[in-house]
């Protein structure tokens, strides 16, 4: 039914798809599997409309079709829900589910009653107990997670795209969606599923398309397939079982001074049971699938979330601070990928960037006079080669590699103890991702600790010292030295243990895998 041919997509230097295909039949589920930066998920989005290729075709029923955007793809029968809800929260569950295909009646006015009684048979189908004049915000994520589902088969797609959707659904709620998805396949609807959990895909899957680096690397049978043959086509190695995945080799920073240590931190839904330590001159990666507890660990240091349980060592001492301003006060620093939303003020000038936290390092704001913002900002400057047309110009003047070397510059002038990243080159071209991991590099080897979450794989494989790999709100791996491999990551990625299965437990102290 569905054919993507030699599909191409680019983002200014990086190459996101390079000549990658899939194919999905009437009745069928099809896994779509591979690591962070495969493309899976750009091919989800191009048929989404969300994006539009470079180059290569859609076909349906073997006729090239033009996806250009949400609207094409909902003529074309195809629907989709997201991992990163497309729900509106102020709305109610039934105004997101019916919106843009509200039922009206002659004169024009919305038919509510039809409307209730059909998103209330369709609740049903889905096990969820909801009002669906409650409001979307209101309810618990899994049942946020089945609505934006629910939404996306109201609208009787016959292409059916799931990017995620079982990431925060209990085990109950998913046997669920699985009874809908089977009823759905034998109704001779495709089904394209994504997922990190690999005992669904063995479960509900007929067959799986697997991806690396921007290209499909084979399509199976899921009766052909087995974990080691799915780690093996996304990594190109062959994972060994039992081996890489407790920590490794004694790491050269263990005798160095502790800086952070987060004990068995629990956060919110996502959060179940995080272990990690950082040294003093190491760099520490945080790698995992999207949405495995990333940004909440990394947030909660920071004191931007309050961990619902567990504690935070800094610098030999419990730290717990009640807000960001607490941790920049103790010299801890936060560069993050979200330039434009949590990063940069892009209408203010590149100065006024780069010297926006000397007025928060006292134990009140102070007043800076503009002439040592201006010293300051261009020692910052000449210090790490950002390109500027003049300090004086507003920060949004510059291109995106430069924007968030204005950032990290802001932070490093200030000489922080910790410094924490979260993806900080998301969308960073190659030449300036280099010069930031030099600029890190440089400040660990000065005896700076730093910790960085990232999306790359690749980047954390390169930069960091240890790497912890998080797997359903839990530690799956600790990766160094020799054991810091792509193999080794993408079972951790997954969830493996030596036999095979997902991890369910992790060390108190370590974070280390139980097996």
């Amino acid at each position: 039914m569905l054919e993507m041919r030699g599909i191409h997509k680019s983002f200014a230097a990086v190459v996101a798809l390079n000549g990658a295909h899939l194919e999905v039949l009437p009745g069928e589920i099809m896994a779509l599997l591979g690591s962070n930066g495969s493309g899976k998920s750009t091919m989800i989005k191009i048929l989404a409309g969300l994006y539009k290729p470079n180059s290569g075709e859609i076909l349906f029923d073997g006729t090239p079709v033009a996806v250009n955007s949400g609207r094409d793809a909902h003529a074309h029968g195809i629907a989709t829900a997201f991992q990163d809800l497309s729900i509106v929260g102020t709305m109610t569950v039934i105004d997101n589910i019916m919106l843009g295909r509200e039922y009206r009646g002659r004169a024009g006015f919305i038919d509510r009653d039809r409307q209730y009684a059909e998103v209330r048979e369709l609740l049903n189908r889905f096990n969820l107990d909801c009002d669906p004049d409650a409001f979307a915000q209101t309810l618990m994520p899994s049942a946020q997670s089945m609505v934006e589902v629910a939404k996306a088969v109201h609208q009787k797609p016959r292409l059916l795209l799931l990017d995620e959707v079982t990431a925060s659904l209990h085990n109950d709620e998913i046997q669920v969606l699985f009874k809908v998805l089977r009823e759905l396949k034998d109704e001779g609807v495709a089904i394209v599923y994504v997922t990190h959990r690999m005992n669904e895909i063995f479960e509900i899957c007929d067959r799986a398309t697997i991806m690396r680096n921007g290209e499909t690397m084979a399509v199976e049978e899921m009766k052909n397939l087995t974990l080691d043959n799915v780690v093996y086509h996304m990594t190109g190695q062959r994972f060994e079982p039992g081996k890489g995945l407790g920590g490794g080799e004694a790491h050269a920073f263990s005798d160095a001074a502790v800086t952070l240590k987060a004990d068995r931190l629990k956060i919110g839904p996502i959060v179940k049971d995080i272990s990690l330590e950082a040294h003093k001159g190491e760099i520490v990666g945080i790698g995992g699938l999207e949405g495995q507890g990333q940004p909440e660990v990394i947030r909660s240091v920071l004191g931007a979330l309050q961990p619902d349980d567990g504690n935070i060592e800094y610098l030999g001492g419990q730290a717990r601070f009640h807000s960001v301003y607490d941790a920049v006060k103790r010299d801890i620093g936060f560069v993050s990928g979200e330039r434009g939303r949590e990063a940069i003020f892009p209408t203010r000038t590149v100065a006024e960037n780069i010297a926006a936290g000397l007025s928060v390092r006292g134990s009140l704001p102070a007043v800076v006079l503009p002439s040592r913002i201006r010293r300051y900002a261009q020692k910052a400057v000449d210090s790490y080669k950002i390109v500027i047309g003049s300090i004086k110009h507003p920060a949004d003047s510059l291109s995106g590699g430069n924007q968030q070397k204005l950032v990290i510059a802001r932070w490093l002038s200030e000489n922080p103890k910790l410094l924490l990243l979260d993806d900080p080159t998301k969308g960073v071209d190659v030449h300036s991702r280099a010069e930031i991991h030099n600029i890190l590099r440089e400040c660990a080897n000065n005896g700076m600790t730093i910790i960085i979450s990232s999306s790359d794989n690749e980047e954390l494989l390169d930069l960091a010292d240890t790497i912890y790999i998080f797997y359903e709100g839990r530690v799956s791996a600790v990766l160094r030295g020799q054991d810091k491999t792509d193999e080794n990551f993408v079972a951790g990625m997954l969830g493996l243990t030596g036999g095979g299965e997902a991890v369910m437990e992790t060390s108190a102290h370590t974070g280390e895998v139980l097996n």
